[in-house]
C-alpha cells in the first residue's frame, strides 16, 4: 500500500464505490467521548479513501455537517452517494435516529431526514439500497440502542440488562420522496 496510511479505528465500514474504498469515522485513539465538539467536528469531517486500482491512500476534506453517530452506524452506496443512518455518538447510550448522505464527488455531506420522534435512535443494524417499481429505496433493519420514543406494534424491542434496547424494526425510506416507512412483517 503506497500514500497515506489511515489511523487506527474500529466500529466504522469500509463502502466502496466502483474502484474506491471509503472510511468515515469510527472509534479512533484521539475522538473525544462527547456528544460534539469543535475536535470531534474536525476528526469527522475527514474521509480516508483507498483508491483499490493502484493501492494508494488518499485522505479527502468534506464540507457540510458530519453525522454525530460516529461509530457502529448503517451504511450503503448508491451511486456516487454513502448514506449513513443512525450510529453511537460515543459516550454514554447515546444514539443517533438521522439518514445523512455522503457525495462521493462533491465530498458533501447533507441531511436526508429530520430525526423523527418515531425512529429509534440505534447503531449496529443492517442496511441495503434496493431499487423497485420504479424507485430506489434504503432498507434498514434492527440494531441496538436508547429506549424508544414509539414502539411500533409489529416490531419487538428487547431491554437488555445495560439498559440499551434491541429491535428488529424494519425502515423503508424512499431516495426520491424522502418519506420513511415502517415495513409491516407478515
Amino acid at each position: 500500500m503506497s500514500g497515506k496510511s489511515f489511523k487506527m479505528r474500529s466500529e466504522h465500514k469500509a463502502p466502496v464505490i466502483g474502484e474506491s474504498l471509503y472510511l468515515w469515522a469510527g472509534d479512533q485513539v484521539d475522538l473525544p467521548e462527547v456528544h460534539d465538539s469543535l475536535q470531534k467536528r474536525k476528526l469527522t469531517s475527514r474521509v480516508d479513501v483507498y483508491q483499490l486500482s493502484i493501492a494508494h491512500w488518499s485522505s479527502h476534506l468534506t464540507r457540510g455537517t458530519p453525522p454525530l453517530g460516529v461509530m457502529a452506524y448503517s451504511c450503503t452506496t448508491s451511486h456516487s452517494n454513502i448514506y449513513y443512518f443512525g450510529g453511537w455518538c460515543g459516550h454514554d447510550d447515546c444514539y443517533s435516529n438521522t439518514l445523512n448522505v455522503l457525495n462521493t464527488i462533491k465530498m458533501e455531506w447533507t441531511s436526508c431526514s429530520n430525526a423523527e420522534q418515531s425512529l429509534m435512535k440505534k447503531g449496529f443494524g443492517g442496511m441495503i439500497s434496493v431499487e423497485f417499481d420504479g424507485a430506489e429505496y434504503l432498507v434498514i433493519i434492527g440494531g441496538v440502542g436508547s429506549v424508544p420514543t414509539v414502539y411500533h406494534p409489529q416490531f419487538q424491542y428487547d431491554q437488555l440488562k445495560t439498559g440499551i434496547v434491541r429491535t428488529n424494526e424494519q425502515l423503508l425510506y424512499n431516495v426520491s420522496t424522502g418519506k420513511i416507512l415502517f415495513i409491516l412483517i407478515a
